[in-house]
This record gives structure tokens, C-alpha cells and sequence, in this order.
């Protein structure tokens, strides 16, 4: 009923009615559920922007919001402990604690079992964690396809939802010492492959002490707590490109 009828009104309503000689409105949209017939209604209104895919959204943002000075403090250290400038260096990120993340759709409890995942975090150990891995390994190998000859040796900076996936692709299994030192551990198949995917490149990450809080599961904290999610979104925003391991 709302794309058929209500959304109509909507459209009546900002284009020849009530609202139509106010500049600015909003209406809220869950856009990406139905993301095709959004866009083909824009289409049939005339619109050439579709949102999705252009730079519209960015437009939008930075018109409205700039880092806080504790945000910008953490990413400006982010950049100097590894001297990175914007549009040098690409971004991994993976999305694992999602309801949906995996391929069967299986229900994942937290690490605490009264809540989910994507609330209390992922469990590392066992399926999880090769799922998690697994997940990274092939967003990896994909951004190592977009390295071009001309940037061949430039940074892949990871982020994820998992603080324990982030500190083992980019902190503990680029470190020799660390291997060899769990070297009876990583003999199966996933862990191998991973190992093989970040030899060639480097695949850096800032230190997890300051988690990936989500802000919609993860209500109710101080502000600070929520320093990592933004910082690692605008490194994101500022990478030459992004690969979602989903």
C-alpha cells in the first residue's frame, strides 16, 4: 500500500499541494528494502540522481556534519602512526555481526548468550571465527585486485564490526613473532588462507582498544565510546576505494 498510494500523496503533497513552496522537507524513507522501486519512481518523476551509487549522499553528510575535535584527535593519529593521506590508500571492511551475515541465516548468540551478536559481539572461537576469517580472507583478496601498478604498494586499512577479527588480520597474523608462536593453532585450511592473503600487502589497522560500538544495538554509552565507529567511517570515506566483506 505505501509505494501504490501513500508514497503518491507524499509526492502530491512536496510537488503541487500543501507543501510545496516550503524549501526544505523530509520524509523517512527504509529505502533499501525496496530499494528498485524507489529509484523507478524517482526515474518516472524525471530525476536523474538515483541516490544510490553517486556521490549524493557524501554531498549531504559534509553538508551537515564535521568530525568533533575527539573524532578528528583519533583519526589525525590514525594517520600519522601510519602515514597515510586520503585517496592513498584503500579500506576492507567486514560486516560479520549482522543478523543476516551468514549464509544459512543462522541465529549467532553474542558473547553474552542474553543477546545477539550484533549487540554483545561475535564469539571467536570455533564456526564463528572461521566464518568471520573467512569472510575477510575473501574481501582481501579482492581489494588486492583493485591495487593498481602505480599504487601496487599502497596501505589496505582494515575495519570491521569484530574487534577480534580486526586484531587478527591486521595485527597479529602480519606478525611473525605472533605465528610462530601459535603456529600448532593455525594449520587449518581457513587460517592458512588468510595467512596467504595478507603476505603480499600491507594490511594495517588502528588498535582495538577503542571498539567498533554500534550505535544502534549499542545505546546508552558515553560519547567517547563511539569515537572508533566514526573514526574508521571516515577513514573509509577518504580511502580510493572500499571492499565490503559481507
Amino acid at each position: 500500500a505505501f509505494w501504490k498510494t501513500e508514497l503518491d500523496v507524499s509526492i502530491q503533497r512536496a510537488n503541487t499541494g500543501d507543501f510545496k513552496d516550503i524549501k526544505v522537507l523530509r520524509h523517512r524513507i527504509l529505502g533499501h528494502l525496496d530499494e528498485k522501486v524507489l529509484e523507478q519512481r524517482l526515474r518516472d518523476l524525471g530525476e536523474t540522481d538515483m541516490l544510490h551509487w553517486t556521490s549524493s549522499f557524501g554531498h549531504i553528510f559534509w553538508a551537515f556534519f564535521k568530525a568533533s575535535p575527539g573524532v578528528q584527535a583519533e583519526l589525525d593519529q590514525v594517520y600519522q602512526e601510519f602515514n597515510m593521506t586520503p585517496s592513498h590508500y584503500s579500506a576492507v571492511h567486514c560486516r560479520v555481526r549482522h543478523p543476516k551475515a551468514t549464509p544459512s541465516n543462522v541465529y549467532i548468540k553474542g558473547k553474552s548468550n542474553s543477546h545477539p551478536a550484533d549487540k554483545s559481539g561475535l564469539p571467536w572461537y570455533g564456526d564463528n571465527r572461521d566464518f568471520a576469517v573467512s569472510v575477510a580472507t575473501k574481501a582481501v583478496y579482492c581489494a588486492r585486485t583493485l591495487l593498481e601498478d602505480e599504487n601496487r604498494n599502497e596501505p589496505i586499512y582494515f575495519f570491521s564490526d569484530s574487534n577480534d577479527l580486526v586484531r587478527y588480520m591486521a595485527h597479529e597474523l602480519p606478525n611473525p613473532d605472533w605465528r610462530a608462536a601459535n603456529a600448532t593453532v593455525l594449520r587449518n585450511s581457513t587460517d592458512m588462507a588468510a595467512i596467504k592473503a595478507i603476505e603480499p600487502i600491507r594490511l594495517i589497522a588502528r588498535e582495538m582498544t577503542m571498539e567498533n560500538a554500534h550505535i544502534d544495538r549499542q545505546k546508552g554509552r558515553d560519547p567517547p565510546a563511539y569515537y572508533g565507529t566514526f573514526v574508521d567511517f571516515l577513514l573509509a570515506t577518504n580511502a580510493r576505494c572500499v571492499t565490503y566483506g559481507i
